[in-house]
């Protein structure tokens, strides 16, 4: 059953490329960490991108159910059990756990009698030292990970929540156990605590937390069943709690080897007015008129005015965004006809919303960044013009396949939003 969950990343991963009409070369670096692959379907639609995670998800929740299990049947390798949900790892570790040998049971042994301390009823000692765990857990992880060493990936946003979900309901189900209403309370409490601990440390902004909530959650909960199940096996003596020692580990890898996932946006529009009357739209260095929409409720960046300092290839153009100014170098200039430009320099990708002036999340720089960005005029009969946008961009955080799709969308947001505002421009000759 293991093997079958390893390759659903794969099949999911070759049907989308299948669907897009692109060949997948089964090389090594398919095999250990195929979700990558996701990152060089530049035009890949943001829907089909997010089912494919959907997919693998799923795989790796019952992957570290069974995982969690056979450590607790063999009362060793659970450290081993919680790398199983890691890509690359996973085919280390798994094979590892289906050699562990089962734990020896008497047949004869009477049960043991249930203490007076262990009869049914809430422990409430444990429940909160389960709850404060798993709180510290998540503002641990979070100053490790991101603050330190500046790696924002599947230990972070993936091992982490599933670890403390593990934690609370492990400690707060060790002695008395809790149904499992009341142990997915807990770990809903815990995570949303620990959430609330970031914002008020001003380690993270009340958007990304947003953000990562749904996926966080769904993770914490399937580590709350497990660490629960766990638990009730009443023989592994705290033993599940060492897998949190392997996630420094884990953050210290990501760091050494950071993703990146390139994304192409392309928009169009046509336009009720002749290429020269577009060419001066864009060259204006107007204010943008059209609202920003979601994108600017959101918090993400958004552009205000482009200024050009010159004419022809080579010349500066500076960006005025919401969040600050971007330096962009002209590398593609034939009027009415062409104009691309590639950056320099950028401003942070967002602004975090937090009662704080200075928030301290290290991806609002350097982890979202756009390349070249191309406009193409196209004659079109009767006067008119189709205006088409081209931009590049990376993003360099995991899991892509749960970013990548909101990444898409802002930057197509973006490049229609601008486009509007140069149709109302022309089409008014201002």
């Amino acid at each position: 059953m293991a093997a079958l969950l390893l390759l659903v990343q794969h099949v999911a991963v070759a049907l989308l490329y299948w669907k897009y009409g692109t060949n997948i070369e089964p090389d090594a670096e398919f095999w250990v960490l195929p979700l990558h692959r996701i990152g060089r379907l530049l035009l890949a639609n943001g829907v089909d991108v997010a089912l494919v995670f959907g997919a693998v998800f799923l795989s790796y929740a019952a992957l570290g159910a069974l995982s969690f299990r056979r450590a607790a049947r063999s009362d060793l390798g659970f450290s081993l059990a919680v790398a199983s949900i890691l890509p690359g790892l996973q085919l280390l570790t798994v094979p590892v756990l289906a050699c562990l040998p089962l734990r020896w049971e008497d047949p004869e042994a009477e049960p043991e009698e249930v203490p007076e301390r262990e009869r049914p009823g809430v422990d409430a000692a444990h429940v909160l030292q389960g709850l404060f765990a798993g709180i510290a857990l998540i503002v641990a992880a979070v100053l490790i990970s991101a603050v330190t060493f500046g790696a924002y990936g599947w230990g972070l946003f993936v091992m982490t929540p599933f670890m403390v979900g593990l934690t609370t309901a492990y400690l707060a189900n060790r002695r008395n156990p809790l149904d499992l209403h009341q142990t997915n309370l807990l770990v809903s409490s815990a995570l949303g605590l620990g959430e609330l601990a970031l914002l008020m440390l001003a380690l993270e902004g009340a958007v990304c937390l947003v953000l990562i909530a749904p996926l966080a959650l769904g993770l914490a909960l399937i580590g709350g069943a497990i660490g629960r199940g766990v638990a009730m096996e009443r023989n592994s003596r705290d033993k599940p709690l060492m897998a949190v020692a392997l996630l420094p580990l884990v953050f210290a890898l990501e760091a050494a080897m950071p993703p990146s996932a390139a994304i192409a946006s392309q928009e169009s529009i046509d336009i009720a007015a002749p290429a020269p009357a577009v060419w001066r739209a864009m060259t204006s260095g107007a204010d943008i008129a059209e609202p920003p929409g979601l994108v600017g409720r959101a918090g993400l960046a958004y552009p205000l005015r482009g200024t050009l300092l010159g004419s022809g290839v080579g010349a500066v153009r500076i960006g005025v965004f919401s969040t600050g100014l971007a330096r962009e170098r002209v590398t593609d200039w034939v009027p009415d006809r062409r104009l691309a430009f590639r950056v320099l320099s950028q401003p942070p990708a967002m602004e975090e919303m937090s009662p704080y002036r200075r928030v301290h999340a290290p991806h609002v720089r350097g982890y979202f960044e756009t390349g070249e960005t191309r406009f193409t005029l196209t004659p079109l009969p009767g006067g008119g013009t189709r205006l088409t946008v081209a931009a590049s961009h990376v993003l360099r955080i995991d899991p892509i396949p749960y970013w990548e799709p909101l990444a898409r969308w802002a930057a197509s947001t973006n490049s229609r939003r601008v486009l509007v505002d140069l149709k109302h421009k022309a089409e008014r000759g201002g």
